[in-house]
């Protein structure tokens, strides 16, 4: 089995595990799959090293920020395929989700008492670097955490990248160093030792696993105190229907994909960033099937189009294009999160935008909404009101309308710091990979992350890049989107 690279393991307790105790614990946050795991396959090489069984607990809290029926649903989801893929090999499962706050903290702390090492998944966003730095205090053996979040290592940049274009180059100088180490595509069948639920015995019986055979989540989710607001999303989570979607886009979206992705009544994007955000599935899986698809191997790569959009790869338009998203704009968010500690605040727009933003601030809108119009689609622009209907239903957004549904809030909320609130609150709320580096980095992109001064000076926008439903309407064919997501306002 291979090893997991020193570049992907952060010891938040560098110490010796404790060899007396009865087997290796991977807690799982945010990597909730069985496939090209990193965090999973340390956990394996941790239990093979010291002969010892895994316990693989996957609790899924109460009180998240932002918490609702909508997301409890997909990661249920996906806790179901884990557990039947776990089934099947030594390791034991631990599925738990709360039916009161903070139940689960006191099983980690007892669970991690008889562990002999402590391996977590290591996100850079949302709750959870306090949540596993907090977590120290109740471990008291060695205790890692595992970026699995993409091809290229968040921690190792030595620094911050303001520009796509800068990252690109970064990426494409270093990636082909870091596809050595590729994640095992199975790691639990390397496990050795099987796992004997009797050292857990008496500790299920009082904090009860979930039992997928005869879990009802219907029942569940209804009796459950949590927002049903936000309702249900028709997207179904998981590993299986992740695998389903990955598969039904290289059968028919890819092929037209650096045409015809940016147009709403088209089917031809991935539509696999919620499964991505939740890690349902890999974006190494991802990246492996297009090369599969493609015949890409590493020596098509031609180094003299190094920070090119296109050329770099040597492949097809359809995969420079693809692996762009996939690559470069996904995983700069992550990048960003890990060097900038205020990622999600006005405060860490680039200076000329903040500038340009601040003159702008109290120039008369023709338009004002508040909060609770928006979230109501309840706006004079029919783009923006389908826009924002297929997020509030659906739990995502055509990624072309998403940067257009972004610049408008801008120029109707009050001022722009009250315009960055309203994307994030939304965003968050509704979206299934919101919460995420990647949905931060649309959502401060449309403020000038990222991005350059563009001319002419507007009104409200100041020197941000300017983009309108007009336009929109005139680029793309937009009548099957309005068609589907005007009827539902």
């Amino acid at each position: 089995m291979n090893l997991v690279p020193d570049n992907r393991i952060t010891a938040l307790k560098d110490i010796e595990p404790d060899v007396d105790k009865e087997f290796v614990l991977y807690w799982v946050i945010n990597f909730k799959r069985t496939s090209y795991n990193f965090a999973l396959q340390r956990a394996v090489e941790w239990a093979n090293k010291l002969n010892k069984p895994l316990l693989i607990f996957d609790p899924l809290i109460l009180d998240y920020p932002m918490s609702s029926v909508r997301f409890h649903k997909f990661f249920l989801e996906g806790m179901k395929d884990i557990d039947e893929d776990i089934s099947k090999t030594k390791a034991f499962y631990y599925p738990y989700a709360e039916e009161t706050p903070n139940a689960s903290e006191d099983l980690l702390t007892i669970l991690s008492s008889k562990a002999a090492v402590v391996v977590t998944d290591d996100y850079p966003t949302y709750f959870v670097p306090q949540m596993t730095a907090k977590a120290k205090g109740v471990i008291n053996t060695r205790y890692e955490i595992i970026d699995a979040n993409g091809l290229i290592p968040i921690r190792i940049a030595e620094k911050e990248y303001v520009r796509a274009h800068d990252f690109r180059r970064y990426m494409h100088k270093n990636l082909l160093d870091f596809l050595v180490d590729v994640p095992e595509e199975n790691p639990l069948n390397k496990l050795e030792v099987e796992f004997d639920d009797k050292l857990i015995k008496d500790i299920d019986s009082k904090w009860n696993k979930i039992n997928f055979e005869t879990f009802n989540q219907e029942d569940f989710l209804n009796n459950l105190n949590i927002d049903k607001t936000v309702k249900e999303s028709p997207i179904i989570g998981g590993y299986k229907k992740a695998k389903e979607r990955l598969d039904y886009f290289l059968e028919n979206g890819y092929n037209d994909y650096a045409t015809l992705r940016s147009h709403p009544s088209e089917d031809a994007s991935s539509q696999l960033s919620p499964y991505l955000h939740a890690g349902h599935i890999s974006p190494y899986e991802i990246f492996v099937k297009v090369n599969e698809l493609e015949s890409w191997s590493m020596e098509n790569v031609n180094p003299a189009f190094v920070g090119r959009r296109q050329g770099w790869w040597g492949g097809s338009e359809n995969l420079e294009s693809f692996f762009d998203e996939l690559i470069t704009w996904r995983e700069l968010g992550y990048h960003t999160c890990v060097t900038r500690a205020n990622y999600d605040q006005y405060s860490s727009l680039p200076e000329w935008a903040i500038k340009t933003l601040e003159e702008h601030a109290n120039d008369p809108r023709e338009y004002v909404y508040s909060l609770q119009q928006l979230v109501n689609s309840e706006t004079h622009d029919e783009i923006w009101n389908a826009a924002q209907t297929q997020l509030r239903e659906e739990g995502i957004i055509h990624n072309y309308l998403r940067m257009l549904w972004a610049k408008k809030i801008l120029e109707w909320a009050p001022n722009p710091k009250l315009a960055l609130s309203y994307m994030i609150d939304l965003n968050d709320r509704f979206a299934l990979d919101g919460r995420d580096p990647n949905s931060y980095s649309g959502v401060f992109w449309s403020l000038g992350r990222y991005d350059r001064a563009w001319g002419p000076e507007r009104k409200i926008y100041g020197k941000i890049r300017y983009m309108t439903s007009e336009n929109t309407a005139k680029k793309f064919k937009l009548g099957g989107y309005l068609e589907k997501y005007g009827s539902k306002i």
